[in-house]
């Protein structure tokens, strides 16, 4: 992928505790298609309710609030035993992830999504990367369809890692504002549906770091409306409790997954590329334990 120096995608993970401690990146489970359903465990740390009221939104589950700071490194060995069998659902800042996810990973809990986000602080603008396992996907269309209705621009990145790349008609987005277009990659599986809204395919493609050259509109069934397994009422809820409520519904196996499972972005407005610009990061997980 050519990566432009103003790339929207450049410094995703700048300043972030993920970087600065180097901490590999978790592997990823091989998921079998249909998801068997499961119990759930929601964890926090770091953020605020919102998150929590998408989880509990799609359901009963449990949960464990760690508030800003997580327990110490006992504690956190002593938990992943208690909840063997179930699907963890969490958002943490990424300082806490990171001691997390270095136990969870040492305690054989397996990982079927990750997403990075990071947040400016004045809320104008926000960068959601997404990593998913086939199955978990499709958190990005939900996500999309709630924040295209504010005010704030934002870029939204999703790899189903494992995804075939074979799927040849996209959902039609037009009645939420984006048009939508397909990059040709050097496999299949390089395929990048690109959905623009409020900025041209020539910024957009440079935006994400891909060649304009490459892109040709998306033939959309008109029949299907977008987002095809977003939780309803998405208007006016924020990101964390939307990306909470997809999760929850994704790890619990209580919702048909019919998602296109190829890599996808959603931008919505250039946003700004400085580098001084403040912000939060959060990481958030669906893993088995």
């Amino acid at each position: 992928m050519r990566i432009p120096r103003r790339s929207i995608l450049k410094g995703m993970m700048a300043g972030s505790a993920l970087a600065a401690y180097s901490l590999p990146r978790f592997s990823f489970a091989t998921a079998a298609e249909p998801i068997l359903p499961r119990d759930i465990m929601l964890l926090t740390a770091g953020t605020a309710g919102r998150f929590e009221l998408g989880v509990q939104a799609a359901g009963t589950v449990g949960s464990i609030a760690f508030g800003n700071d997580l327990p110490d490194a006992g504690a956190l060995q002593r938990l992943f035993p208690k909840v063997h069998g179930k699907r963890l659902v969490g958002l943490m800042s990424d300082a806490a992830y990171v001691l997390f996810s270095e136990l969870a990973r040492d305690a054989g809990v397996t990982q079927m999504f990750e997403g990075r986000h990071m947040i400016a602080v004045d809320g104008s603008s926000a960068r959601h990367a997404l990593h998913s396992v086939p199955g978990f996907h499709g958190a990005a269309p939900a996500l999309a369809a709630a924040l295209v209705q504010g005010n704030a621009g934002f870029a939204i990145t999703e790899v189903p890692l494992g995804g075939s790349g074979r799927a040849h008609c996209g959902v039609d987005w037009s009645s939420l504002g984006f048009a939508s277009y397909r990059v040709a990659g050097v496999s299949p599986q390089d395929e990048i549906w690109l959905h623009l809204s409020r900025i041209g395919i020539g910024p957009g493609c440079d935006a994400l770091g891909v060649d304009a050259s490459q892109a040709e509109p998306l033939r959309c069934w008109r029949s299907m409306a977008a987002p095809n397994i977003a939780p309803h009422n998405v208007a006016g809820q924020g990101w964390e409790q939307t990306l909470g409520q997809t999760l929850a519904m994704l790890a619990a196996g209580s919702c048909n997954n019919r998602a296109p499972c190829i890599n996808q972005a959603f931008i919505h407005q250039l946003l700004p590329h400085e580098d001084g610009t403040a912000h939060d990061s959060f990481v958030s997980f669906v893993m088995e334990a």
